[in-house]
């Protein structure tokens, strides 16, 4: 288990049973094309221009209040002199204004930047209504995931390389941000173990996570993290919870999973391996080179075909975050679905670990400077040195 700021990753073991099917992945390289569309705004030279007759406003205020851990909200707003490059973009944690800013006395910049933090999405303020430039007015939609903090929204004029922030919209919330969410399963060291990852804004220091599982239709055991055993080909359903300190439960939603047959039994394994599939943002937000909406296709159909197959293999390039870590959250969401029910096993591509003179495989600055730790720390695998990203599985 381990416990990050503003972050909490808990693992627990499941003891399940595989076939002797041997696979072994390693280092996955594709040239990147295309930008990394959040790259594509320079924050750094963003300049404060706030206009008292431009207003924004998002709603509703309070998001999963039914537990969901997505949401669509609507934002509103109004520009006294409207452009075809004005943009929205949404931030998380709510408060990105200077005093989030690292203190630097000056080293480096000619002034001090207005705002320290990229937006997590963006949409331009004509995407609704095609008359915004005429009318000054549009009512622009988002799809936000629960992802440990607070949002807010705010417009820009100027375009992206040269933004002038004109209004700041109220914050909103989703009922619990630090909810259990996005479990992803991954086969352990050995063929007879099964992990279970999940993202958390509770600190290992203020609440203490456990799985709670069993049959569909039998009793529920609490298990704290650690090693657990299953029955061989049995269904099985859990979910993620965390004790907190005045004893009070947060939980998470239910899922399910088969046991695998164990090494030696007459049994087919299905197996979906594929690369390079990044993700998307089905509100259409900010888009990767264009070709990012064959991300939700992939990941649609493999949600359609669960049934189908026992296990995935994503070897490389998956959300093209590129340093932005908020894309790695809105990856876990996009495959929760799948992720949460299967083995998704991951390897290690140009987009996750190179960086130059870091002993990457390639010299290349595809990374954004992860240098794989997002990858080795969202995802579990069994490699003896995760830094190296190579390991063998048994299925």
């Amino acid at each position: 288990m381990k416990g990050m700021a503003g972050k909490g990753f808990n693992m627990i073991l499941l003891i399940l049973c595989f076939t002797n099917l041997k696979i072994i992945l390693g280092h996955e390289h594709m040239d990147g094309f295309g930008e990394q569309p959040l790259a594509k705004i320079a924050i750094h030279k963003i300049l404060l221009a706030l206009h008292s007759s431009a207003s924004i406003t998002a709603a509703p205020f309070l998001l999963g209040i039914k537990g969901e851990d997505t949401e669509w909200v609507n934002v509103e707003l109004h520009s006294p002199n409207p452009s075809v490059d004005d943009w929205v973009g949404v931030f998380s944690p709510a408060n990105f204004n200077s005093s989030t800013c690292p203190y630097t006395a000056g080293v480096g910049k000619v002034e001090e930047p207005y705002i320290c933090t990229a937006p997590i999405k963006y949409k331009y303020a004509n995407d609704s209504n095609p008359r915004y430039t005429e009318t000054g007015k549009a009512v622009l939609k988002f799809q936000l995931i629960n992802q440990r903090a607070d949002f807010s929204f705010a417009l820009f004029s100027g375009g992206l390389s040269d933004a002038r922030l004109v209004a700041v919209s109220n914050s909103i919330s989703f009922a619990n941000p630090k909810a259990p969410v996005y479990p992803r399963l991954a086969l352990g060291k050995s063929w007879d173990e099964m992990t279970i990852t999940w993202t958390s804004g509770y600190d290992i220091n203020e609440a203490v996570p456990f799985v709670e599982w069993g049959l569909p239709e039998g009793s529920q055991t609490r298990s704290p993290a650690g090693t657990l055993t299953f029955n061989r080909n049995s269904m099985y359903t859990y979910r993620l919870g965390h004790m907190l300190a005045d004893g009070s439960y947060v939980w998470s939603k239910k899922y399910s999973f088969k046991a695998s047959p164990y090494p030696g039994q007459n049994s087919l394994q299905r197996v979906i391996i594929f690369g390079d599939m990044g993700k998307a943002e089905r509100d259409g937000s900010n888009e990767y080179a264009n070709y990012q909406p064959g991300s939700l296709n992939t990941t649609d159909q493999l949600i359609k075909d669960l049934n189908n197959y026992d296990i995935v293999f994503h070897i490389g390039d998956m959300p093209y975050a590129n340093g932005y870590i908020s894309q790695w959250d809105q990856f876990t969401a996009q495959v929760q679905e799948i992720s949460s029910t299967v083995p998704y096993m991951i390897a290690s591509g140009n987009h996750e670990r190179d960086w130059p003179n870091t002993g990457s495989f390639y010299d290349t600055p595809d990374s954004g400077g992860e240098c794989g730790v997002l990858a080795e720390t969202m995802y579990y695998f069994p490699a003896e040195n995760r830094a190296k990203f190579w390991y063998a599985t048994l299925i």
